[in-house]
């Protein structure tokens, strides 16, 4: 396959395989059980010696000033401390560990160096009779740096319902910022692991993917085939390495490649070690799609998120495999369930780029004119597919001098484009292609 062809109106969804760097680790718990008190350094070791990803989660604080309102901020503590206890090989101190330090002020440093910890999230919890309010932020227990915080205020309705929502969401932010957090530790490391080396990888790939540079892709590459010859059975890295030739393969294909073999077949080895290998899943459902695969694709996501619904990034390739089936109600669900659980993602833009596919194909014009114009205001103004399918909404709701301003933006980021060149990598969304046709885009 051509280099031409692939470079074009579908690149967003290239991004969104290389961020799977915010999501790779996930599920295979290290739960710490220990029920006694705080295990001291002597038994842990020092901060930096501690494991990777390791982390306690203090009592949150409930500030509404009603001490019958704990069970609240207790429930998230505890719901947060399991849902972190399912990344890849983390290590989490237990609950009744960390409730031995409820109602007391503590230091960050100190605790790392008594539970032998990298990291401490803490937070409060406050609601009213209307709201719920919940801020949380991450600490480096090494220098005492704040490396993370976050707000997070939500209507008041079902408490425990609510309770199940800002967990997934802190749940999926903190994912992507200790992984962060580790690849930078790793760089910094003068002998690295296999998994320093994995974390690096996928903070490359990322970067990859934002900003395609075949370089950046080969050392994302050669740093995932290095951890694979410490510990040639490591899931993660296996999963690193089929992301890396997914990316490559969309943005410049080898035709000597086979990238069946080298995405799909990768990603089934790495699940085959560790069926909850999230990026594994992930690699190989957008394989799938971009190969018109679409039940398969489809299939992968659900055996994904029937291990971890809380996934967020496979809603994303679920809401394509669902659009290009003609299931518009249900990728519109699958996006606005992407955007539930990671309110705050650097991929929100195109989430509602998937999520105006659906509005799109339902002929919800309006809607979808709506979701486009968020998705270029929320990072994807330099992107040429909301701009694409921008123009076929405008066209279709009979918006014509909004469509051609929207299609002049579309020959500006990519003149090439044709809608021969476009209908082989789009979901095909029968009004996507007719509104392109309305708007002017040429055939050849």
């Amino acid at each position: 396959m051509s280099l031409a062809p692939l470079a074009l109106g579908f690149a967003a969804l290239v991004v969104l395989i290389a961020a799977g760097a915010w999501y790779f680790l996930a599920n295979r718990a290290a739960l710490v059980t220990a029920t006694a008190p705080a295990p001291v350094a002597g038994n842990l070791g020092s901060p930096a010696e501690a494991a990777h990803l390791s982390i306690v989660v203090l009592p949150f604080t409930n500030l509404s000033g009603d001490a019958s309102q704990d069970y609240f901020a207790d429930g998230i503590t505890e719901n947060l401390t399991t849902e972190l206890s399912l990344i890849r090989n983390s290590f989490v101190i237990a609950r009744n560990t960390a409730f031995t330090y409820k109602g007391k002020t503590v230091d960050a440093k100190e605790i790392g160096k008594e539970l032998g910890v990298r990291y401490v999230l803490e937070g409060s919890v406050q609601h009213d009779q209307n709201r719920v309010r919940v801020n949380a932020q991450l600490i480096d227990t090494e220098s005492g740096a704040h490396l993370w915080a976050d707000r997070f205020e939500e209507d008041l309705a079902d408490l425990f319902k609510l309770q199940d929502q800002i967990v997934a969401r802190l749940g999926s932010s903190l994912g992507y910022e200790l992984v962060k957090a580790e690849a930078e530790r790793g760089a910094r490391s003068k002998s690295p692991d296999a998994i320093d080396l994995t974390m690096r990888g996928w903070s490359l790939l990322y970067q990859a993917g934002v900003r395609p540079d075949k370089d950046t892709i080969n050392a994302a590459r050669a740093s995932f085939e290095q951890a694979l010859k410490i510990d040639p059975n490591d899931a993660d890295a296996l999963a690193g390495e089929a992301n890396s030739y997914g990316v490559e393969y969309f943005y410049f294909a080898n035709p000597e490649t086979d990238y069946d073999a080298k995405v799909i077949g990768q990603a089934d080895r790495a699940i085959a070690l560790a069926p909850d290998t999230m990026a594994a899943y992930w690699a190989k459902s957008i394989q799938l799609f971009f190969s018109h695969r679409f039940d398969e694709a489809l299939r992968t996501t659900d055996a994904g998120l029937a291990i971890n619904p809380n996934y967020a990034a496979l809603y994303a390739p679920r809401s394509l495999a669902n659009a290009s089936l003609g299931r518009f109600e249900q990728a519109k669900s699958d996006a606005q369930q992407a955007m539930r659980l990671s309110p705050r993602d650097p991929l929100i833009g195109l989430f509602h780029v998937h999520l105006g596919s659906a509005e799109l194909g339902l002929g919800h014009f309006d809607a979808a004119i709506d979701d486009y114009h968020k998705a270029i205001d929320l990072g994807m103004q330099n992107n040429m597919w909301p701009y694409a399918s921008l123009a076929a909404a405008n066209a279709l709701a009979g918006k014509m001098d909004d469509a051609k301003t929207a299609l002049a933006e579309v020959h500006r980021l990519k003149p090439e484009l044709t809608m021969k060149s476009l209908i082989p990598l789009a979901p095909p969304i029968p009004n996507l292609f007719d509104g392109l046709r309305k708007a002017g885009m040429p055939e050849e």
